[in-house]
This record gives structure tokens, sequence and C-alpha cells, in this order.
């Protein structure tokens, strides 16, 4: 099949299989809306992070089945410390994207979360951090060990 024939059948098949054949993947930074699972530890399964709802989460590690991300959520109760979260303002694009960032809130250091790697597509995404932006520094301290 021609270069001109395998992306028409990959770009009738989604973009996500079109990114996949070009070998674009979503970069560190980049936002979507799922339900996470927090990552299991000694002792205890996976669990639904907020209790299984649909949220945004910052991908912290390249896409896969190990991919880290991190949770956002407007209400930080259980995470009093400063070290344990991040203050982040609400996005503001221009022009104006389907953006889920759209209230201040905090993003929850303490817990790293995962996701299928096929629920990270085009449907679930939402935008980019800012390269400069300080939550991406503190996303990268944060996966030191």
């Amino acid at each position: 099949m021609s270069l001109a024939g395998t992306l028409r059948s990959a770009e009738l098949r989604g973009f996500d299989a079109l990114r996949a054949l070009l070998g674009y993947e979503y970069s560190i930074g980049a936002w979507f809306s799922v339900v996470p699972y927090v990552e299991p530890r000694p002792g205890r399964d996976a669990r639904p992070f907020g209790g299984g709802k649909i949220r945004p989460v910052i991908l912290a590690t390249p896409r896969g089945p190990d991919a880290v991300l991190y949770p956002r959520s407007t209400q930080p109760s259980r995470f009093r410390h400063d070290a344990d979260r991040f203050w982040h303002d609400a996005h503001r694009h221009d022009p104006p994207d389907p953006c889920s960032i759209d209230r201040p809130g905090w993003v929850i250091l303490a817990e790293r979360v995962t996701v299928e790697p096929d629920r990270l597509n085009d449907k679930s995404y939402s935008c980019e951090e800012p390269e400069d932006s300080p939550l991406l520094a503190a996303v990268r301290e944060a996966l030191r060990p």
C-alpha cells in the first residue's frame, strides 16, 4: 500500500491510529480527563482516585503501561501538606479550546495514579501544560527518587 493509502486508512480509523503511525506521542505535561486509579502498593490493590469520577490528570512520564500521572482536584481536603499538592490556576487559552482545567485547584503530587494506556487518547485529551509552567518543574521534582 502506498504511503498516501496507509495514511488514509489510519485517518479513517481515527487520529489515534494516525498518531501512532507517524510516531507522535503525547508529551509530558499533557492533560487528560479520565477515571484514574491510585497505584497499587504492597497489601493494597489499585483503587479509583476521588470516588471513581472523571477528573483531569497530567502525564508525568511517556505514555505506556507504566506511565505516571498525577490527579488534579478542586477540593484537596485529604492532602493538607504543601509537599503533597501543588496549587494550579485554571487555564486560559487563546484562542479558547475545550480544556477541562476550568477552575483553580491542586495537583496531588502525593498520589501517583495509573490509567489504561488506551484511555489516554484524543477523546480524553484536554490540552498541554505550558513548558515554562512551575507545575511541570514540580512534577519533574516529584518523580525524583
